[in-house]
């Protein structure tokens, strides 16, 4: 369907952090759009990010009574924006009739070791992983995955990014963290009932970008990332990558990437697919049923034709436009490279270093910087990281010296801080 009037509606849900690229979008293409916030105790740090002048109404969902609210609009689409929106853009595609990926399996997009036993029950590459909802489990299976890997993952089943994300070598750790971490809440204000436990994956870490629509996928972006270990913490992300592969090895992964949606039922909307390419092949670690957060989609309009928000859009608002787009060959424009920056201490800051060295580099494109007076965490996850900066160039060796010399400026240090 093409859509061409301007009263008709684009429903978002939880329109936070990576959503908040959307509304935008879709006002630019004439489209009004709702928000609805799917549960009163979301983050803080989430409602801060709400954009109050992209939405001409924001409802907190009441169930029935939203719905009632909903039927007086002509609305043409419920996409989830971030996370937590993702079961109940589900919820209200369904009920209002509209396009939406099925219900029944929406667990599997969200709980961790529901996606990896999707895989496992459409034989595809999958994590052996394990659900425990005490440490006494923890430890039993533990030692039994001990037998075989040298280190294990343990996270809780249904948090964002790499929070609470452990790395474990001994059962003695894997105790203390499941104790630590059934006791608490995730990033995203849930409890954790429910943690999983999995050998560690070793090989390159790679994030596919992707949208659907009615089963039919297309590639939007696939990013290389670097990893390594600061402050005491391990898979502390070091650059975020725009990359291509040959077409052997382009094909094997989209075939993958496209069978593992297929298997999680995302036939609609945005996908944020996170991998490791082992020595036997492609394994997903997770896919989020939404966009790329992090401000990703917006960086790679710096090197791609179209960004992912742009193709999210296109299939709701020209679906046969994007239909016929779906076999376009991927491949970049320009090199892109994001450097994630890392904080070796915490405080208040009082200036910062290198700043004219690193707007003056030839590949410098943007920068997200704290700012002076503003505190900044010692870095240990995505979510402590004091910001980054984007570096995109035609010459690969060119963004590769420039990404160097702000690697060195961060070992001298680039924050100066007030005493404590």
């Amino acid at each position: 369907m093409d859509i061409t009037e301007t009263n008709k509606i684009v429903i978002l849900v939880d329109a936070y952090s990576s959503g908040n690229g959307l509304a935008p979008e879709f006002n630019r293409q004439g489209y009004r759009c709702a928000h609805i916030q799917s549960r009163s105790n979301l983050p803080q740090k989430l409602l801060d990010s709400y954009q109050t002048d992209d939405f001409f109404i924001n409802l907190p969902y009441a169930g029935s009574e939203t719905i009632k609210q909903l039927e007086n609009y002509d609305i043409i689409a419920v996409v989830a924006g971030s996370e937590t929106g993702i079961e109940l853009a589900d919820r209200l595609a369904e009920m209002l009739g509209l396009p939406g990926n099925k219900t029944p399996s929406s667990p599997s997009r969200r709980n961790k070791y529901l996606m990896q036993e999707s895989l496992r029950n459409n034989n595809l590459s999958h994590i052996p992983t394990h659900r425990l909802t005490d440490p006494t489990e923890a430890v039993q299976h533990a030692a039994d995955l001990l037998k075989t890997y040298n280190k294990l993952v343990l996270k809780p089943a249904d948090s964002a990014g790499t929070d609470s994300v452990f790395v474990c070598k001994t059962i003695e750790e894997v105790m203390t963290h499941a104790t630590s971490l059934f006791k608490k809440s995730n990033q995203l204000n849930l409890k954790n009932e429910i943690l999983i436990l999995q050998p560690f994956i070793e090989g390159e870490e790679y994030v596919v970008d992707t949208v659907s629509y009615n089963g039919h996928h297309k590639i939007c972006a696939v990013w290389k990332m670097g990893k390594g270990s600061y402050n005491g913490f391990d898979s502390i992300c070091e650059f975020t990558e725009l990359t291509s592969l040959d077409e052997r090895q382009h094909t094997i992964l989209k075939n993958y990437v496209f069978n593992c949606l297929n298997a999680l039922g995302i036939d609609f909307g945005a996908g944020h697919s996170e991998l490791f390419l082992t020595k036997d092949g492609w394994k997903l670690i997770e896919t989020g049923a939404r966009p790329h957060g992090a401000g990703f989609p917006a960086l790679s309009s710096l090197a791609l034709k179209r960004t992912q928000i742009d193709e999210l859009v296109l299939s709701i608002c020209s679906s046969d436009s994007f239909l016929s787009s779906v076999d376009e060959h991927y491949q970049p424009l320009n090199h892109l490279k994001i450097k994630e920056l890392i904080s070796f201490s915490a405080g208040k800051v009082k200036s910062l270093r290198h700043i004219d060295t690193i707007v003056n580099l030839p590949s410098y494109k943007k920068a997200n910087m704290p700012g002076v007076d503003q505190e900044i965490k010692r870095t240990t996850d995505v979510f402590s990281s004091p910001g980054w900066i984007a570096l995109s160039h035609p010459n690969a060796d060119q963004l590769d010296a420039d990404y160097q010399r702000i690697v060195d400026l961060e070992r001298k240090g680039m924050f100066d801080l007030y005493d404590n």
